[in-house]
């Protein structure tokens, strides 16, 4: 248990922890070093999948040192060398892995997501369940997304998963019409813990790919947001930031013969059209693009964040200058700042086009 409460909600970054002195066999990553006290050696093994395992051995026996996995065992000498343990695990925690909101690999690429493309971060409202997080629409501050953890015997549908299994679920909102057909598939039931007329809950355990869950989370983003965020949809023009004091964007496009690798929002095409918003001190539009190229892999200055696992290549078409599209013609024209990727409003492409 010491192990796993250690590394809850953290994926390893493999990168740090072969840098760190892991040695690979077979796929698994393994690591062991004496505690301080010379008496006990630490080991711990991460595998490809992300699973972390450790145990305490006993130098004089050679055999696992089992008493600091009894829970109540808290004798002086066994309450020592699990706080030896424990600074060992923390210390490559602290290294080597990344914190992330959620338990599976499938609800944090779902968070990352939704970031990218709705500029949402998720909020954990509830004390008494603190891996609850629900994500609002900016248009009107109403959720269209909530992961929880349940365990999987209360959803009452058969599946894979033991009756006290925990997993993770999206809870969405749905045409209620289309709700009875929709929980025939597999990895899709009756929302839990909402309304069964209008939600469905959506297993996050790889059931659905990525591009099927976000199917249903564009369409819960649709229902609580209204026409409005339905209308800028599918313009096939987006808007990116760029922060001027971090990345020179000019000498990016002069490196790279006039293009530049970017990483990549998760529906942009090659085709599509980008416009890069410089931020302050400018607070404008400055750049106009076409994406030559989408879903390579991503190797930009930002590889280590949390959702930036692909990269798209871009061709500058034009440059303005900063008083041409400046924030307050973007906002005339039903823009806003532009923080993360987003589709570009359809009235702004207009206003835009009008003025090349």
């Amino acid at each position: 248990m010491i192990t796993e409460e250690t590394f809850y909600r953290c994926r390893p970054d493999f990168r740090k922890l072969e840098a760190f002195g892991f040695q690979r066999e077979k796929g698994t990553l393994r690591y062991g070093e004496l505690l301080p006290d010379g008496q006990f050696r630490a080991e711990l093994e991460v595998t490809a999948e992300g699973e972390v395992r450790g145990k305490v051995i006993d130098q004089d026996t050679g055999e696992e040192y089992l008493p600091i996995r009894i829970e109540g065992q808290i004798g002086g000498f066994v309450g020592k060398v699990r706080e030896m343990y424990l600074a060992f695990l923390e210390h490559i925690k602290e290294e080597c892995f990344i914190p992330v909101s959620f338990i599976f690999s499938q609800s944090n690429r779902i968070e990352a997501g939704i970031h990218r493309e709705y500029d949402v971060l998720a909020e954990f409202p509830w004390e008494k369940y603190p891996g609850n997080g629900t994500f609002k629409c900016n248009e009107n501050g109403k959720w269209f997304a909530a992961i929880l953890t349940v365990d999987f015997g209360k959803l009452g549908i058969p599946g894979e998963h033991d009756e006290d299994e925990t997993v993770e679920v999206v809870n969405l909102k749905a045409d209620s019409v289309e709700i009875p057909e929709l929980i025939k598939q597999p990895g899709v039931c009756p929302a839990w813990h909402m309304n069964k007329k209008h939600w469905i809950s959506v297993i996050l355990d790889d059931t659905l790919s990525d591009d099927e869950v976000f199917g249903f989370i564009r369409k819960s983003h649709d229902l609580v947001a209204g026409s409005k965020a339905a209308k800028v949809r599918g313009t096939g023009a987006w808007m990116i930031p760029s922060n001027p004091a971090i990345y020179d964007v000019d000498a990016g496009f002069r490196a790279g013969g006039g293009e530049i690798e970017w990483h990549q929002h998760n529906n942009i095409n090659a085709g599509d059209e980008v416009y890069i918003y410089s931020s302050a001190p400018y607070s404008a539009l400055m750049y106009r693009c076409e994406v030559v190229a989408a879903d390579l892999m991503y190797h930009g200055m930002f590889k280590e964040s949390k959702g930036y696992e692909k990269s798209m290549r871009i061709r500058l078409i034009e440059k303005f200058p900063p008083d041409k599209f400046p924030l307050s013609f973007i906002k005339a024209h039903g823009g806003s700042v532009v923080r993360s990727a987003r589709t570009m409003p359809e009235e702004l492409i207009k206003a835009v086009h009008a003025e090349l």
